[in-house]
């Protein structure tokens, strides 16, 4: 079972934690031009893309609000937790209550007069905590829009018997489809933009894995049954439950839209107090395998909710980019190269932890900052560190920031190398738990082999610029997708199937000469990225190890060489940049090909990350 929290208690105090760096290290890298690209915002919006903003959860269990930290490390967009914990549990007595909304205004203020641009509120989509007392101090003007009580707003089973929460203690279940729970939200949502709150962070926006059947969920049920021409006669609650229960594919396709319907529900809601105010939650993927198997457990299908979100936020619990004493690697480029493949164009914010703890040594944050902005996410940090670690750790992560910042618009005028498209769709998700993809994704990944990842909404336009195709098998193909890869076959291009064992040495003799080849330690990392007259190779170095909350052991890179084709020639000059020092020319040869250049670098040594900027001279 995918649990996002280790206990309940945990949870209640986590929630504001999330310290997110969007830091200037998070460039949305398949974005051609800030002015114009998916996820920016219109005139008059805050600024919340990773590559220009920089953002940070700034609560954890006794740090609280600790918008000095973060502002100090550069954030400019902060999780506060605002009245969260009130909606919790019902609200406080009224006098508690105005008080908390005050404090919530101060804090807000006092944030913003640092620089941070965007406060967001904590609401949790699904928790009631403590349903005896959950009613107990309702203001009058809250009271008269409810219609039942809250034990009826939680999810039910397929018999109509409400559902234990999977955290179990106090905490109960609503149902994001249930009216009054959705009022009750929308009474805590305006309490937050009230207070000064520029939007809303959701959590746990979970369906839960027995349910849900209520009334309601069976209304919304037969109405997506008549969307897909599957109408039943008869709709009455009792025949809509034996339905799901018998079609178990139709309903966890419909349980897959529930938290989408609730987010554009609180989104328009928020948008009608503030037109700019923005939404996002939590989408989980606690683990890189869970991608498909977390649609079917919790309905947490990524590319629904993201639908109605402003950016994406996962939360991965495992895989911070490191290595391990027994020489393994961990890292996230992978997963954030499948995840790009299905958000619609929204920006991704990732938390990435190691041994569930929410505190990581500052060389891992910087890692972890440039893996993100290498793979076109941001990288979301806990800055909630105790007193004695906060001018250190804000100390050794800003120069990162303020670097990855510094390269925004080149960055976003660029576009991601691919020697190989991978193909993954994720309508493959309902008849499998296991995603295809991620192998592919993490052998290509740990080779250097430059890829790109598309669903089966950009299919067709990305095959028409791609030279070699894989994909899990021609058999997940529609007819029309098999009819564009038979033409796409007959203009010269290459399919690999990965059913076949040998599918990575048939990509390497598909290949012989990819566009990046890197000679070094295997745990340095290349991303190829090209604008009109520039080429960037973005490296960094997994081999760091976590000692402790706040220690790590770094294995510096002193001898990487570089090969990469630039679509350009000539080359007038390669410059080295990296965190704290203004970009230097480096040594280089360059042999004249068709259509551009072979490129040959003797890269800086470097602890965490550099990037490598290729110039495009004049001709003649």
């Amino acid at each position: 079972m995918s649990k996002r929290y280790p206990c309940p208690e945990y949870a209640r105090w986590r929630f504001c934690s999330y310290g997110g760096f969007l830091i200037a290290g998070n460039i949305l890298f398949t974005l051609v031009a800030a002015a114009t690209s998916p996820g920016a915002p219109v005139a008059g919006q805050p600024e919340f893309r990773p590559v220009f903003s920089f953002h940070a959860f700034e609560h954890l269990h006794n740090y609280g609000q600790q918008a000095e930290a973060a502002a100090a490390s550069g954030a400019t967009v902060i999780y506060a937790t605002g009245l969260g914990l009130d909606g919790y549990s019902g609200l406080p007595p009224a006098e508690d209550w105005e008080a908390h909304q005050a404090d919530s205004r101060t804090y807000a203020s006092r944030a913003k007069s640092l620089g941070i641009q965007v406060v967001l509120g904590y609401l949790c989509a699904t928790s009631i905590v403590g349903l005896d007392t959950f009613d107990d101090h309702w203001p009058p003007d809250l009271r008269r829009q409810l219609r039942t009580s809250p034990p009826e707003w939680l999810q039910q089973n397929s018999e109509g018997t409400t559902l234990p929460s999977w955290y179990g203690g106090n905490y109960h279940p609503a149902c994001m489809n249930h009216p009054d729970w959705r009022t009750y939200q929308q009474f805590m949502v305006r309490a937050q933009v009230e207070s000064g709150h520029d939007g809303i962070f959701f959590d746990n926006p979970t369906v839960h894995p027995q349910g849900c059947y209520c009334p309601y969920c069976m209304e919304r049920f037969s109405a997506f049954l008549k969307e897909e021409g599957k109408y039943t006669a008869d709709s009455s609650v009792d025949t809509l439950r034996r339905y799901a229960v018998g079609h178990p594919n139709d309903f966890k396709r419909f349980r897959c839209t529930i938290a989408r319907d609730f987010f554009t529900a609180m989104r328009d809601y928020a948008r009608s107090l503030n037109p700019n105010a923005v939404l996002t939650a939590n989408n989980s993927l606690n683990h890189r395998d869970v991608l498909f198997s977390q649609c079917h457990d919790y309905a947490y299908n990524i590319p629904e909710m993201s639908r109605a979100e402003d950016w994406v936020v996962i939360e991965d619990m495992s895989s911070q980019p490191r290595v391990l004493p027994d020489g393994t690697v961990m890292e996230c480029a992978p997963t954030y190269a499948q995840l790009h493949a299905v958000l619609h164009g929204k920006p991704l914010i990732a938390v990435t932890i190691a041994e569930n703890d929410y505190h990581t040594p500052p060389n891992l944050v910087c890692l972890a900052m440039c893996e993100a902005a290498a793979c076109n996410a941001g990288y979301l940090l806990w800055s909630t560190w105790p007193e004695e670690q906060r001018e250190r750790m804000a100390t050794l992560v800003r120069p990162y920031a303020d670097w990855l910042r510094g390269h925004a618009e080149l960055l976003y005028a660029s576009r991601p190398r691919r020697d190989v498209l991978v193909f993954f769709p994720f309508r493959q998700w309902i008849n499998t738990r296991e995603c295809a993809a991620s192998p592919m994704a993490r052998e290509l990944t740990a080779a250097n082999i430059p890829y790109e990842v598309v669903s089966e909404d950009r299919f067709g336009d990305a095959l028409e610029t791609s030279s070699v195709l894989l994909l899990e098998s021609r058999v997940i193909c529609t007819p029309d997708e098999q009819s564009q890869v038979t033409a796409f076959e007959v203009k010269g291009g290459h399919v690999l199937e990965a059913v076949e064992k040998a599918w990575f040495a048939s990509v390497k003799a598909t290949i012989p000469n990819p566009s990046l080849r890197l000679h070094g330690p295997k745990t340095v990392r290349g991303i190829v990225r090209d604008g009109p007259d520039t080429s960037l190779v973005f490296l960094y170095n997994l081999n760091i190890e976590r000692i402790s909350s706040f220690d790590d052991k770094v294995t510096p890179v002193n001898d990487v060489i570089v090969e990469v084709s630039a679509p350009f020639k000539p080359v007038k000059t390669v410059l080295h940049s990296s965190p704290g020092t203004a970009p230097v020319p480096v040594p280089f040869s360059a042999e004249e090909t068709e259509p551009g250049a072979r490129i040959r670098i003797e890269a800086p040594p470097f602890p965490v990350g550099l990037v490598l900027i290729i110039e495009k001279g004049t001709s003649g």
